[in-house]
């Protein structure tokens, strides 16, 4: 599973104060039968892009660390019969302190809402709300590798005329 979905899932329940077991991630084929029960859907379905990549080495632990930062679209789909309250009041909070603090400890970057559509109404549902928000996430992956340092660089220099220079 996309480790950045899972992110975003803490960072959803701990922003709203909602109980986990109402947060989905991904489409895993659940079938909603209670319309009234306040279900929050995580996903991303677009295509992530990445945004850099770099490489850092520790020569004292002897690692080397390759990363890359990628900007991911993010649907949060609300249900129930509070979903316009709870998908406009995560967006009013995305710029709160506590949003702030979350990110910085998921190290996750939230961006602004870019888009709130009344799902309901697009479908001509009776019963029902649902309530799709966007907006882009910037998350950082990497990977450790084992790298010996070389502490004295070992060379020998040959020259045209087969002369061997060692330091």
């Amino acid at each position: 599973m996309n480790q950045s979905l899972i992110q975003v899932a803490l960072y959803v329940r701990d922003l709203l104060a909602y109980s986990e077991s109402l947060i989905k991630i991904g489409r895993d084929n659940d079938t909603i039968t209670d319309f009234t029960i306040d279900y929050i859907g995580v996903d991303s379905i677009g295509s992530a892009r990445r945004l850099a990549s770099g490489q850092k080495y520790d020569g004292v632990s002897e690692v080397m660390t390759h990363s890359q930062r990628w900007s991911a679209p993010i649907v949060l789909s609300f249900y129930g019969s509070s979903a316009w309250d709870n998908a406009t009041r995560f967006s009013l909070l995305t710029k709160s302190q506590l949003s702030e603090d979350l990110q910085r400890l998921l190290n996750i970057q939230v961006k602004q809402v870019s888009q709130l559509t009344d799902v309901k109404i697009l479908t001509g549902q009776q019963f029902g709300e649902r309530v799709e928000l966007n907006f882009n996430l910037h998350y950082t992956i990497s990977a450790d590798v084992d790298t010996l340092r070389i502490d004295t660089a070992q060379y020998s220099i040959l020259t045209e005329n087969g002369l061997e220079i060692e330091p």
